[in-house]
């Protein structure tokens, strides 16, 4: 038997939970692992670091897919290109508040379309603990028992890796010299089939409506602090990029260039500041400060919603809608160790605790045995999607048979309207008489 072939796919490519799972596994395993990538940059920069790459949609990529044992992708990216004999683990990007797929109450059609795809192909989704079990059950409409509370690939990155190194070497700049360092991390909030919210102010950081640059900055000289922005990688072009000696934004072009991802960076930020992102949720692991900036928290609400329809469930830490308020909740918990330290130490034992040690190993001990796919891992199929391939498969065959008697058929009335036969007809009549 040949080597297994394993396919990663992630969005933005390289990164996230199959980044993490890949550096785990290429040194333990002796398999072919190949990233399916979006971007023709990515494929010199993977290949330069000896990691195969093939870009989506080429004849390569329609050539190689079908070779494809084991799938590990964090949104769903290849479900349609899966074949009978190949496995599809979805690790997904993300674990927090937004009511993505089957959750939300107003998808859009195409959305819809795309999770319905996903949900006949997936055969496990993987979830850091029980909590997420049902929310992901439901987000995809699978079967609880293809979800696997296995852990989290990232929440590895987490804990080793040098997040204060990685951050310095992506800016340019050492970053141990500030007392602290801020990131902002807002969702993706226009785009994607989705509109959640109209009012997007492109002229500051946080979307707010009342915002003073001068005080924000000022305030981060005043106290030696860094702030870092990092937007969606949809929404990096549309704001303004604004920087100083205390504020810095961060892209994905840096961390590709340096070969890390936001995950590998995120322990090194003292304090988060996000919306409706999940790495609000995600950044519990640490216990660190949170922040939320939601001046468009009502028209989020209304739009797009939050699961359990409970906001305040979901955001552990203060809320600010003006500047003034965002630097003054910044103060107190940077200078007040105890604030919102209950709520965020109760809400890792339910949303993270249970999922932050060896969740890689987890995950592979469950699907490998050595270097083959282990035999305890089920396939799973879609009854309708079974039935449809099982009709095309018969009606395939229907097919050639009608086109075999039909070329038969067609050989008798060659032969029968031939000058030989008509000859042997002739001497035939003369025979009976």
């Amino acid at each position: 038997m040949g080597k297994l072939n394993i396919t990663f796919c992630s969005q933005p490519d390289f990164g996230g939970n199959a980044k993490a799972l890949y550096e785990y596994m290429k040194d333990k395993y002796d398999f072919n692992m190949t990233w399916i990538v979006y971007n023709e940059e990515s494929i010199n920069i993977l290949k330069n670091k000896n990691i195969n790459a093939i870009l989506i949609g080429t004849d390569e990529f329609k050539k190689y897919i079908p070779t494809t044992d084991i799938f590990f992708t964090t949104q769903g990216n290849l479900d349609r290109d899966k074949t009978d004999k190949s496995l599809y683990v979805e690790l997904w990007h993300g674990i927090g508040p937004k009511p993505t797929g089957f959750l939300g109450d107003h998808p859009s059609s195409e959305d819809l379309s795309g999770y319905n795809n996903m949900r006949k192909i997936i055969d496990y989704v993987i979830v850091p603990n029980d909590f997420w079990k049902v929310i992901f059950a439901a987000k995809l409409h699978v079967q609880c028992s293809r979800v696997k509370s296995l852990g989290m690939p990232i929440f590895d990155y987490f804990k080793d890796s040098d997040g204060k190194d990685n951050l310095s070497n992506v800016l340019g700049i050492d970053i141990k010299k500030y007392n602290k360092v801020i990131v902002y991390m807002p969702t993706f909030k226009k785009g994607f089939n989705h509109n959640d919210v109209e009012k997007v102010n492109t002229e500051n950081i946080f979307n707010f409506d009342k915002y003073n640059e001068k005080k924000l900055d000022d305030y981060l000289k005043e106290n030696n602090y860094l702030l870092c922005v990092k937007r969606h990688p949809g929404e990096m072009n549309i704001f303004n990029s604004y920087e100083s000696d205390n504020i810095k934004k961060i892209n994905e072009d840096m961390l590709i260039k340096n070969n890390v991802s936001v995950n590998e960076i995120i322990n090194g930020f003292d304090m988060l500041i996000t919306d409706y992102s999940s790495i609000g949720t995600e950044f519990l692991y640490f216990n660190r400060p949170l922040l939320y900036a939601v001046d468009d928290e009502d028209e989020y609400m209304e739009n797009r919603g939050i699961v359990f329809s409970n906001f305040d469930f979901w955001t552990i830490g203060p809320k600010a809608k003006s500047i003034t308020e965002l630097i003054n909740e910044t103060d107190k918990l940077l200078k007040d160790d105890n604030y919102y330290l209950k709520e965020r130490t109760d809400a890792k034992k339910l949303c993270i605790d249970g999922g932050v040690e060896n969740n890689c190993k987890n995950i592979c001990d469950f699907f490998f045995d050595g270097n083959k796919i282990s035999e305890n891992v089920t396939y799973y199929k879609d009854p309708e999607t079974h039935m449809s391939r099982k009709i095309n498969e018969l009606t395939e065959k229907l097919d050639i048979t009608e086109k075999k008697l039909k070329e038969k058929t067609d050989e008798v009335n060659d032969v029968y309207n031939s000058k030989g036969w008509r000859f042997l007809e002739s001497l035939r009549r003369v025979f009976r008489r």
